[in-house]
């Protein structure tokens, strides 16, 4: 284990911080990482949260579902898992042998279960950019939506742009990125379980500038208990939640701060930030365009409730990929 979890915050300091948060009006807990499947205690912290009236979320790679998923898909909403590819080369992107095989059987597992609705994201890059229509066609054979990210350069802090990186190596170029959207737009009309709006998708694909809202919805908080900007500065955290009340930070300078350079930052590429953002302003067309996400979630659930899921033919053959 990393010497870092030693400093992270104990069961008992997570669900007060979370009864915290639910006194100060918030009502979603998304859990992500690094990887949150590592925490021992995932399953008593997603049960609590989800007792105390959080909709459930979280973000995984997979490799943990098929042990820790039978102690958590009862409380757990919705499980966003990582995919980078239709077959075993998403073992070579993620660096690990057997890595397609493991999420690939933790998603059959979380819908076997029958509580947890689950998105496959899609991180694009150089490697896979050519399989983009690929993947939106497993997700549909395998019965579950889809998002798609892209490899960002890090941030400099303070929102002063991005800096070169090792990303370069595996980044999308500008031309790249427009090909990406449009992409992505395209699938959208075909019918894909794309849980990108319409609106969302267009926007970008025209690189039309927009307000965030971002901090006003979401806050981000370390595993030691830091609040960090949505640029994932973890050098410049905003406040240390073991020495100042949750309610105390949205009426400080520094969350206004935070929300005035976010809303003309304009420097984000992940679409699912982008969603948040029009939902929260009530955006007309997005909010009509949501009817897609609205549809594929409650075909799962029916799914759920026939007690069906993917059929288990269709997950061999998946698994049975080169």
């Amino acid at each position: 284990m990393s010497p870092m979890a030693y400093k992270d915050l104990t069961t008992d300091e997570v669900c007060d911080l979370l009864s915290q948060a639910y006194q100060s009006g918030m009502r979603g807990y998304y859990l992500f990482g690094g990887e949150p499947l590592l925490r021992r205690d995932i399953d008593v912290i997603i049960e609590y949260a989800k007792h105390r009236g959080f909709l459930t979320t979280m973000n995984t790679n997979g490799s943990l579902l098929l042990e820790v998923a039978p102690n958590i898909t009862e409380h757990l909403d919705f499980a966003f898992v990582s995919l980078d590819y239709p077959d075993k080369y998403h073992d070579h992107i993620r660096g690990r042998p057997g890595s397609f095989r493991e999420v690939v059987k933790g998603v059959h597992l979380l819908l076997e279960t029958g509580h947890t609705n689950v998105t496959l994201v899609t991180t694009i890059s150089t490697l896979n950019l050519h399989q983009i229509e690929a993947m939106a066609r497993f997700a549909q054979e395998l019965g579950v939506g889809l998002s798609y990210n892209a490899v960002e350069p890090t941030w400099i802090a303070d929102y002063k742009g991005r800096s070169t990186s090792v990303v370069n190596d595996y980044g999308l170029n500008e031309s790249e990125m427009r090909f990406f959207y449009s992409k992505l737009l395209e699938l959208k009309h075909q019918g894909y379980p794309l849980m990108e709006s319409e609106w969302v998708l267009r926007d970008y694909a025209i690189q039309k500038p927009w307000i965030c809202h971002f901090p006003k919805i979401f806050i981000y908080v370390s595993p030691d208990g830091f609040i960090f900007p949505c640029t994932y500065t973890f050098h410049h955290p905003l406040v240390n939640l073991k020495g100042t009340p949750f309610a105390e930070y949205f009426t400080s300078q520094i969350y206004r701060d935070h929300v005035k350079n976010a809303e003309h930052c304009n420097e984000c590429l992940r679409t699912c930030v982008r969603m948040y953002t029009y939902t929260y302003a009530l955006h007309p067309l997005h909010l009509l365009t949501l009817t897609t996400a609205a549809q594929m979630w409650a075909r799962q659930i029916r799914h759920h409730m026939n007690a069906s899921g993917p059929s288990k033919n269709n997950l061999k053959a998946q698994l049975k990929r080169p």
